[in-house]
């Protein structure tokens, strides 16, 4: 007996059960073969067959088709079972077409029969027809041999069929020839999973289970019973043959889901020359081109290229290296930039001449074996990014070069993760809107799972006890819909490309936009060796290309050129080490920033450092490297031999070319032969290894090193190679990072542009970088209803006019209209001439209000409330005069002037409408009275500051309780800088309660960290002041009439000794780094030992008392030189 007709979570929300699953049960239950039958697709192939292939069970790949009824208009399913190869490639086929067409007959797939086995199900028209119509039943399966052969057609059959409709079964089959097969669908594993089985179906199908305890109580109809409870119930119905017909065809189905050889299309040369010949020309033309006017060995240069084109040509894989370049080319006709590179092709200088790439991979020592390996031969993956609002242009060419056919984006899957599984659920269940959000709330944001989420989190465990439903079983339903695939979706960058149509090879269905999509994901697909690209939608290429049109506005800029800029840029270096980094790919985080203080980047090597580390596995070095660069921790390294190759990481193995650098030249290892030793230290494959550290060792030694040094050595690669680094991306992604940094430092209004339009929508961001463009020197106008375009825009003067689109409530329609009016017809000239030329769908108060609370309207000469005051009376006048702009100017009422709104709600509106406050700030008299040494801006705080003092702005409160049932509060508040999260624990709490309102100024005064989960940083609070009694305090107007500070007195002064070593060393670099995160209130006094000289550091660079001072300052000075005094 084997099962031929199963459904799983490939089927979208119809089944809980994954293929790996069904191959699972059916194993433990006693079978040797097993099909899989999803609707219409062939999305879990891969993984079904595979997983089949690991538990020794027989795959048979099929589908359940369904198609418009042979005798009849209504849609029933066919199930196909694959039979042989030649019925594999059909399957591809049937699947492919039923999901590139709206809808599909028998006939329209009937040509796709050859070698796949044809099963009418027990449940579908047969079953219809046959009793009412049995002359009907008999024209279906003479129509189906017909199309196929007589041993080829089966006829589905249960036990629980009604007994005079298996008579007719029976009967038709004698008649016909067609055999009877044992078939019941499958659904889920077991039994237990009935219900996670419903839940899933009728979330697919968008319903509610109104009685949960009685569907809960149905009976399992649809699971996976033993083979021995199976083979009972059809041979006791009397189907025992039924049941051998199973058997039958599980013996001749015999077909593999194969590697195929890649197809590349063969690219089409200008004048008939080889795909080598071609390339090879245009690698050598692009070498001059690169090497023009530069001072650097050019012989070195052509041998490396005559090498990497060998390995190339040698391998096949001139055409592709040509079809990227074709890629490239039309991009750049285009005026579309690309990306300088991503992933290890910046390696190559094959491609570095053909301009796929932009980093020179000699001048960085970046290694072509790391891209393409002669000791490994596969397909090279050559990844390009490009920008967000271009990407479509790309994938038009490729449609149109090659073909509809033979290109197509991949595929992805949506899985239904922790907190969506539970709202998934909640919503079956019926739980409304409130009560899902008070659920999913209560989830924690950073546990792994389901089960680690109920594990950890007791405010999660309340929650389902609290919700009107069995929380229990709610929860334990999720856990096993959880990671399911919920919808199907594009590869962010994925495409393939093939030389014959892609349906040969795999089933494919159509996307949104009318082009193929494949059924099969990333994985899969490589590995059935099919071409893919990767074409990246990059928006900080957008950005990067707004700025430059701006910049080459402007007269003195005309010719700058962003690929000939200064990579040691001290003013952008400045921006790094300040960590003055929102708005640079890669460089945003609180995380990052905080590493760019600590390491006060000097030179380019040291950004792309940083890119490499910040990530999880490396980050563990980051304290080891700063600790290095500031010659706070000696650079050791197992053999001087390895000095040279690690200088540029201080001693430290950053990248997994310097693995590779290290085994070619300590141990002899050739580069193909050292990337495969970093690829298994990189993939702890520990057979491969043990194999490699021999020949590691007697290499080295051949080479005249100790065998024991050897070993060190070995061990000492193989600890970092576990978390290196690929050199080639993190060069690529840190040069185009640095770019858009150098255009921050150098031409700001131009970048503020630029990430002002790119950022748009997201308030939070503009509110950053509007305060970070006026802090800058940029001068920023609000919107206006005759400079204002949609986005932001510079003027002459070099000022950014925020656009209409800033303006929230204003529809995109309305926008538009505007402006073409506009263009159209000249500015508006007064309010009377605005109102009059709108169009009359626009002509209503609450359409124009956002404009005026937005203060685009203020160049009319009147303030905001008169304007508001006059609004209807305009609109009626419009209305009178029958869109009769004469008429109109005779009625024209005149702006009735008020009294301006109080300059409170005057900037809310501001803040409601822009996101900003443009005319001022809450916080701006607060500013002058406290001065800034006493404070700081919220873009300015770093995490380990342990005595940072802000004023905010509270925009919100939120309350909660501890387990213990301790009251604390989360407040959001802000400044001209940007937002931040305040958390107030229990006894702070109960001090300031009273001042936690909405729309209070306070100073608040707490250390800095890292938010858990989250990229974002916190101020945990240690005191709480209203802004108002913090400038009493300040200003010695307190009860005693003595001076205070805002926070705590000085208790002390700090005495340091800089010794002559400990400046060399780069002290003052990391001292500074120290005042930075413990900036307090007690003087500093430095002595210089070298020259005696004593200094008093000003305000700004007083510490804070306490042991995390003292520790730091010892680890830069050394113990006995560093003192702090107490007053």
């Amino acid at each position: 007996m084997v099962p031929l007709q199963t459904k799983t979570a490939f089927s979208l929300l119809q089944s809980p059960m994954m293929p790996a699953q069904l191959v699972k049960s059916a194993k433990a239950k006693g079978y040797t073969a097993v099909a899989i039958t999803d609707n219409n697709v062939l999305y879990g192939m891969d993984n079904f067959y595979r997983a089949a292939k690991a538990a020794d069970i027989k795959p048979i790949l099929g589908l359940t088709a369904t198609l418009h009824g042979l005798v009849t208009s209504q849609p029933y399913p066919i199930v196909f079972l694959v039979e042989n190869q030649t019925g594999y490639h059909h399957l591809l086929a049937i699947s492919s077409y039923i999901q590139t067409h709206d809808t599909t007959s028998f006939a329209d797939i009937a040509q796709f029969l050859s070698g796949l086995y044809v099963i009418l199900p027990a449940v579908g028209e047969l079953s219809v027809v046959l009793g009412a119509e049995p002359e009907r039943a008999l024209t279906m399966i003479q129509t189906l041999i017909t199309a196929s052969t007589a041993d080829h057609v089966f006829l589905g059959v249960t036990p629980t069929m009604r007994p005079e409709l298996l008579t007719a079964m029976k009967q038709l089959a004698d008649t016909t020839g067609a055999r009877l097969l044992a078939m019941a669908e499958v659904t889920y594993a077991d039994a237990s999973d009935q219900f996670a089985a419903q839940v899933i179906q009728k979330l697919g199908q968008g319903e509610v289970i109104t009685n949960v305890g009685q569907a809960q109580r149905e009976p399992a109809t649809a699971y996976l019973p033993t083979v021995s409870e199976w083979q009972e119930s059809f041979e006791t119905a009397g189907l025992a043959e039924a049941v051998a017909n199973t058997d039958w065809i599980a013996e001749h189905s015999d077909f593999e889901l194969v590697k195929s050889a890649v197809t590349l299309p063969a690219f089409t040369t200008p004048n008939g020359e080889t795909s080598a010949e071609y390339l090879r020309t245009l690698a050598q033309t692009g070498l001059k081109n690169r090497l023009h006017g530069l001072d650097v060995d050019a012989s070195v240069y052509r041998q490396r290229l005559d090498e990497e084109l060998a390995v190339i040509i040698d391998l096949g894989f001139a055409d592709y290296f040509l079809i990227v370049w074709d890629v490239i080319n039309f991009a750049h006709k285009q005026a579309i930039r690309t990306g300088p590179g991503r992933g290890s092709a910046a390696g190559s200088l094959v491609a570095y001449t053909l301009w796929i790439t932009d980093v020179d991979p000699i001048a960085y020592d970046l290694l072509f074996e790391r891209f393409l390996n002669p000791e490994r031969a596969q397909m090279p993956d050559i990844d390009i990014d490009i920008p967000d609002n271009r990407r479509e242009e790309v994938l038009a060419y490729l449609h149109e070069k090659y073909g509809h056919e033979r290109v197509a984006q991949i595929i992805t899957f949506s899985t239904m993760a922790q907190r969506a599984v539970i709202r998934d659920v909640a919503r079956v269940f019926g739980l409304n809107p409130s009560q899902i959000d008070t659920l999913s709330k209560a989830m924690p944001r950073d546990a792994a799972d389901l089960t680690a989420a109920y594990e950890q989190s007791q405010p999660f465990r309340n929650a389902l006890i609290d919700v009107p439903v069995d929380g229990e079983l709610l929860y334990e339903t999720a856990r096993k819909l959880e990671g399911l695939p919920r919808n199907s979706s594009l590869h962010a960058a994925g495409v393939v490309l093939s030389a014959d149509p892609l349906v040969d090879t795999m089933p494919v269905q159509l996307g949104e936009d009318g082009r193929l999509v494949t059924q099969l994901p990333k994985g899969p697909v490589e590995a059935l060796g099919l071409l893919k690209m990767d074409f990246l939608a990059l928006s900080n290429l957008n950005i990067l290309d707004i700025a430059l049109r701006e910049i080459q506005k402007q007269e003195d800029s005309a010719n700058f050129n962003i690929a000939t800029i200064d990579l040691n840029d001290d003013a952008t270096l400045r921006l790094f080490r300040h960590g003055m980094t929102n708005g640079v790919f890669q460089f945003e985080s609180a995380g990052m920033k905080n590493i760019l203080r600590q390491l006060q980047p000097d030179r380019f090597e040291d950004i792309v450092a940083a890119n490499a580390l910040f990530r999880p596995g490396p980050m563990q070095n980051i304290p080891h490297f700063v600790a290095r660069k500031h010659g706070q921790e000696a650079q050791d390294v197992p053999d001087q031999s390895m000095a040279d190759i690690l200088a540029p990481t201080y001693g430290i193995i950053v990248y997994q070319e310097q693995v590779m650098r290290v085994a070619e030249q300590f141990a002899g290892f050739s580069l193909g032969g050292a990337d495969l030793l970093r690829r298994a230290m990189s993939k702890k494959d520990g057979a491969k290894i043990a194999a490699m550290k021999t020949d590691f060792v007697n290499g080295a030694v051949a080479k005249g090193h100790d065998s024991q040094v050897a070993e060190q050595v070995f061990g000492y690669i193989e600890t970092f190679a576990q978390y290196g680094f690929n050199r080639s991306h993190a060069v690529a992604y840190s040069k185009l990072a640095f770019q858009l940094a150098y255009i921050k430092a150098h031409y700001p209004a131009a970048f503020y542009k630029a990430v002002l339009n790119d950022a748009i929508a997201d308030k939070k961001k503009v509110s950053t970088y509007i305060a970070e463009a006026k802090a800058s020197g940029v001068t920023l106008l609000g919107p206006s209803i005759n400079h204002s375009w949609q986005g932001y825009s510079m003027n002459k003067a070099g000022a950014l006019q925020m656009g209409l689109a800033s303006i929230s409530g204003m529809r995109r329609d309305f926008r538009e209209s505007i402006l073409r009016e506009r263009q159209e017809n000249g500015a508006f000239k007064d309010l009377g001439n605005l109102i009059g030329r709108l169009e009359s769908k626009y002509r209503k108060a609450e359409q124009l209000e956002p404009l005026v609370y937005a203060g685009a309207l203020d160049e009319f000469g009147y303030n905001r409330a008169s304007i508001l005051a006059s609004l209807r009376g305009f609109i009626d006048a419009v209305g009178l005069a029958g869109e009769s702009m004469s008429l109109f100017a005779s009625l024209t009422p005149k702006v009735r002037e008020v009294d301006e709104l109080p300059s409170a709600e005057k900037l809310g509106y501001e803040r409601e409408y822009l996101g900003v406050y443009l005319s001022g700030h809450p916080i701006e008299p607060y500013l002058n009275a406290i001065p800034e040494n006493k404070r700081l801006d919220i873009a300015s705080l770093a995490v380990g500051m342990n005595q940072a003092t802000i004023i905010v702005y509270v925009e919100n409160v939120k309350k909660i309780r501890t387990k213990k049932g301790d009251q604390m509060a989360f407040v959001d508040g802000m400044d001209l800088t940007g937002s931040i999260s305040i958390t107030l624990f229990p006894q702070l709490f109960m001090r300031s309660a009273a001042l936690l309102e909405p729309e209070k100024v306070l100073v608040v005064t707490g250390k800095v960290e890292q938010q858990r989960g989250r990229d974002d940083i916190q101020i945990v609070a240690n005191t709480v002041m209203d802004a108002g009694e913090a400038i009493k305090r300040f200003s010695g107007a307190n009860s005693q009439g003595q001076p205070e500070t805002l926070t705590s007195r000085a208790t002390g002064r700090w005495y340091l000794k800089i010794t002559a070593a400990a400046e060399a060393a780069g002290a003052l670099d990391a001292l500074n780094v120290v005042i930075q995160s413990h900036h307090g209130q007690n003087p500093v006094l430095a002595v210089y030992e070298a020259t005696g000289k004593k200094l008093a550091l000003g305000q700004q660079n007083w510490l804070t008392d306490g042991d995390d001072t003292l520790n730091a300052l010892q680890q830069i000075l050394g113990a006995n030189n560093v003192v702090f005094q107490l007053d």
